[in-house]
């Protein structure tokens, strides 16, 4: 095996353990809040409790992007040569894939926990909200929303004008709570029209 095989095999399998160590501490709860492992979003960072529900939500994912990062480096040992090359390719592109999966189950786990505890701060999208409107106005301070008519104060919460409770309805997105992964998506989207 030439050097560079060998670097790339023992990458991949610090790599692999690296995410898979992640997906064991998550699913047992006891990945520490830190800005490098596990999923990071503005939501899963709101509580304790939110970190370790989202990241135990994602823990599954982890671990199996470790495993696939494991056995595309062990195919690469075994096959070797140019297709060896090809299943760790493979294996890398699966372990991204399984990445991406964890963060949007994690951030969508959160994102439901919150809006079961009854999120002051209407969906928890950030500045704006999803709705175009801050979900922790002052009272009388609502912005019009960006699908025409203006949001009303109910309680130091903005909701949208047609008297909804859910501040993802003035757009059009559906989901409830959970469509905040949508980080303002439906600003845009009702602005083109």
């Amino acid at each position: 095996m030439n050097a560079v095989l060998v670097v790339v095999s023992v990458l991949l399998v610090v790599l692999a353990l690296v995410v898979g160590g992640t997906g064991l501490l998550a699913l047992t709860g006891r990945l520490p809040g830190n800005d490098v492992l596990g999923v990071r979003t503005p939501e899963t960072r709101r509580s304790p409790e939110a970190w370790e529900l989202a990241n135990r939500a994602a823990g599954p994912a982890f671990l199996g992007s470790g495993l696939v990062l494991l056995l595309g480096t062990l195919a690469q040992g075994l096959i070797g040569g140019w297709i060896g090359g090809v299943v760790v390719v493979v294996a890398v592109a699966i372990a991204l894939a399984l990445l991406n999966v964890a963060g949007i189950a994690g951030a969508r786990a959160a994102a439901i926990w919150q809006a079961e505890q009854g999120d002051e701060d209407g969906c928890g999208c950030g500045p704006g909200g999803c709705g175009g409107h801050s979900g922790s106005a002052e009272a009388g301070d609502c912005s019009p929303t960006t699908a025409g008519g203006a949001a009303r104060d109910t309680g130091g919460v903005c909701t949208p004008a047609d008297g909804s409770t859910d501040p993802a309805d003035d757009c059009g997105v559906t989901g409830g709570c959970g469509s905040c992964a949508l980080q303002g998506m439906c600003e845009s989207e009702t602005a083109g029209h």
